[in-house]
């Protein structure tokens, strides 16, 4: 196979034309705004509306069901250039490449942020760095779009430093807040944890075909083949060899950097210290960019993983999944207990991915976009609605602080409306989207687990009741947020009864955003059948890509797992419905006895009940997993270095200063050399030429002397000769 046939460059189809149009138009906007003085933010929004209603025809145009879409040929919407061409290699490429699954993200991401910058008009209008934070939101989503469209694993690579980079800004944008500078830092410095694992498996990619482009890997690698250990490669009828678990390493570095950015165990100690940035960014961030880009890569990436690497991404979801949603139960900040169940719905479509459900995975991805971004928001009008209460009474009190709240949904009818359709959505209630893509996912699991169980035995079964076991969990704590905000006793009346009578709802340009990401949390837009994810549109638009590993390898028989996977999964089907349904009814009728009821309609919710059990205790510290890193990651970090100061102080210093002594004490010994030895023998040689001057001079103008000399230097030269 001539690998340079697969990479010849591809001219702008109008729809690529366009798909770059949609990438710049973000950027274009951000610098726009950050240069004019005045407010504008009109211009960014502007720009991202343009670019949601490029997004929704390009979509259109690659819809199925559409007639133009059988006439488009894969060129049409893959854009190639050649960047630069090694000396003796294959030209390193770049281009767009607009797959139905990265039309679909150019929807939702675009979507969203528009929505988003709407919210923030209002939300950051006192904000004095205004322009500045419409800028970063635009350079945010121009990174997210590069990854969407990107078709070059090093191209996705860049632009994935750059959603890095905008999260820092954002993340930290109240800079002069410590524990929101540290926030940044704390996400910078973790997600560098998981772009090596990325770096590592590009370089090995490399190494391997000598090109990152996907769709020439895509072809490239069944080609190549596993044969004594070894894994060749093919391609110009030059055959390259690597070791066979290279091919693994590289597919774990994929999800390593899926990991970092997506917030999966043990890396998710990010994402909650991330609420430091204001509330809309965490919308944007939770919803639609930077922990969706994790997913999306795996998404990108799926024909090139591994069957073992696609095992252990299934157990990292499960293990995440639970993970967060035990975390969130005993949080006291509304952002963090968002930010938790985050973590734990992330872990729900890393879960999918590694267990075949790819089209579950992203249906998933969708659905949450939309109830997630509401619930943000929705948090947001909480807290700019608390704030300006208190604002207007001259009051101080933490308006994020849910032991603040109860009895909101007479203060905030409207706003109580939105949070509890969303709230309902992603407990996964019938009717509601985040039912039937819950429902795909772990209807996936239960037939992953029927075949993986030859590989791994009881264990497989892990994955799935960790799945069903979050699916109570999550309508628990998210009902334990709607009750202590929204119902029962206001506890902020206690001693700050004017600041609870001036709470207002919040402004109409807040709430249309709200609305529109509601309705959306509707299941009706995704099925008419309530209970029949299968029907769903996502789930027939989004069809599994075809498995790209090595041909020969087939100790896990990739070629046929994933149908074998699909084939049992359809024998789930209702059950894993009619259970995720009793679940999520258990788990809202638990919250309403434990946290309303039994509870005092919220009163008993103070600082005394924090911490009564070691499960409360584990469960508000994340897992203490925070601490676990300060004892043996960062203490051995810092260990390293005081033994490193050690070494440079003690010893590296004391040679140097050694050193610098034995060449002051050399640079004596050679200047008493040069002066006793070398300046004597030029005095010496001075003298004696002195003297044989003198004593040729004494010789001046007498001849017989000259020949006398003369003859005595003949006979003296001729007794050499001879003796």
């Amino acid at each position: 196979m001539n690998s340079a046939d697969l990479l010849q460059p591809l001219p702008f189809s109008p729809l690529t034309a366009m798909a770059a149009g949609v990438l710049l138009l973000p950027l274009l906007g951000a610098l726009l705004v950050l240069l004019l003085r005045g407010r504008g933010h009109w211009l960014m929004i502007g720009f991202q509306a343009v670019a949601l209603l490029i997004s929704v025809y390009l979509f259109s145009r690659l819809w199925p069901g559409n007639s133009d879409a059988a006439t488009i040929s894969p060129a049409l919407t893959h854009a190639r250039w050649n960047w630069f061409t090694p000396g003796a290699g294959y030209p390193f490429t770049l281009g767009i490449w607009l797959t139905i699954p990265a039309a679909l993200l150019l929807v939702v991401v675009n979507g969203v942020a528009l929505l988003v910058q709407l919210f923030s008009v209002v939300y950051m209008w006192k904000d004095p760095g205004f322009n500045r934070y419409f800028s970063f939101l635009g350079f945010f989503v121009f990174a997210m779009l590069g990854i969407v469209l990107a078709d070059n694993l090093f191209l996705i690579f860049c632009f994935w430093e750059g959603v890095g980079l905008a999260s820092y800004l954002l993340i930290g944008f109240w800079f002069n807040k410590p524990q929101a500078a540290a926030a940044a830092k704390k996400a910078f410095l973790v997600n560098r944890v998981g772009d090596i694992g990325f770096l590592i498996a590009l370089l090995i990619f490399y190494a391997q075909f000598r090109t990152l482009d996907l769709a020439a890997l895509f072809q490239l690698m069944p080609a190549s083949y596993i044969q004594s250990g070894d894994w060749q490669a093919v391609w110009s009828g030059a055959a390259g060899a690597l070791p066979a678990i290279l091919l693994t390493v590289a597919g774990f570095g994929l999800l390593m950097g899926a990991i970092g950015k997506s917030a999966q165990f043990p890396l998710q100690i990010w994402l909650p210290d991330a609420m430091e940035g204001p509330t809309p960014v965490s919308a944007l961030l939770h919803a639609a960019t930077m922990v969706a880009a994790g997913v999306y890569l795996l998404s990108r990436v799926f024909p090139l993983l591994t069957p073992m690497v696609l095992d252990i991404t299934a157990f990292i979801g499960a293990t995440t999944a639970f993970m967060g949603a035990f975390a969130a139960f005993a949080q006291h900040d509304i952002k963090k207990v968002l930010a938790f169940s985050t973590i734990s719905q992330l872990g729900y479509m890393v879960m999918g991915m590694g267990a075949g459900a790819y089209d579950a995975a992203l249906f998933h991805l969708l659905t949450h976009a939309f109830f997630k971004a509401g619930l943000f928001l929705s948090a947001g009008a909480v807290i700019y609605a608390l704030h300006e209460a208190a604002h207007r009474r001259h009051t101080h009190f933490d308006a994020q602080d849910m032991r603040n709240m109860g009895g909101l949904r007479r203060k905030l009818p409207f706003t109580f409306v939105i949070y509890l359709l969303c709230m309902l959505a992603l407990a996964g209630l019938p009717f509601l989207s985040g039912f039937l893509s819950k429902d795909a996912i772990l209807t996936g699991t239960m037939g992953w687990a029927s075949v993986a169980r030859k590989q791994w035995g009881i264990l497989a079964w892990l994955v799935p009741l960790a799945g069903f076991t979050t699916a109570l969990l999550t309508p628990i704590y998210m009902g334990r947020q709607l009750f202590l905000v929204f119902f029962g006793y206001n506890r902020l009346s206690d001693g700050n009864e004017v600041s609870y009578g001036a709470i207002r709802e919040v402004p109409m340009l807040m709430r249309f955003p709200l609305l529109v990401l509601a309705l959306l949390s509707l299941g009706i837009w995704f099925s008419f059948d309530a209970f029949d994810f299968q029907g769903a549109w996502p789930m027939r638009l989004l069809q599994l890509p075809q498995v790209a590993v090595p041909g020969s390898l087939t100790e896990y028989q990739a070629a046929n797992r994933l149908f074998d996977i699909r084939e049992a999964a359809f024998r789930y089907h209702t059950f894993t419905g009619v259970v995720s349904a009793i679940l999520v009814l258990m788990g809202l009728l638990l919250a309403y006895l434990i946290y309303h009821l039994f509870n005092g309609r919220g009163s008993f919710y103070n600082n005394k009940f924090v911490f009564r059990s070691r499960i409360t205790r584990l469960s508000y510290s994340n897992w203490h997993l925070d601490a676990i890193y300060r004892r043996t990651v960062i203490a051995f970090g810092l260990g390293l270095m005081h033994f490193a100061n050690w070494l440079d102080r003690k010893v590296i210093d004391r040679l140097v200063d050694l050193l610098g002594m034995s060449g002051v004490v050399f640079g004596h010994v050679v200047y008493w050399f040069d002066r006793t030895f070398i300046d004597g023998a030029v005095q010496v040689s001075v003298w004696v030429a002195g003297q044989a001057g003198h004593f040729s001079r004494s010789m001046s103008g007498r001849v017989q002397q000259y020949l006398l000399i003369m003859l005595a230097c003949m006979m003296a030269i001729i007794l050499w000769m001879f003796f």
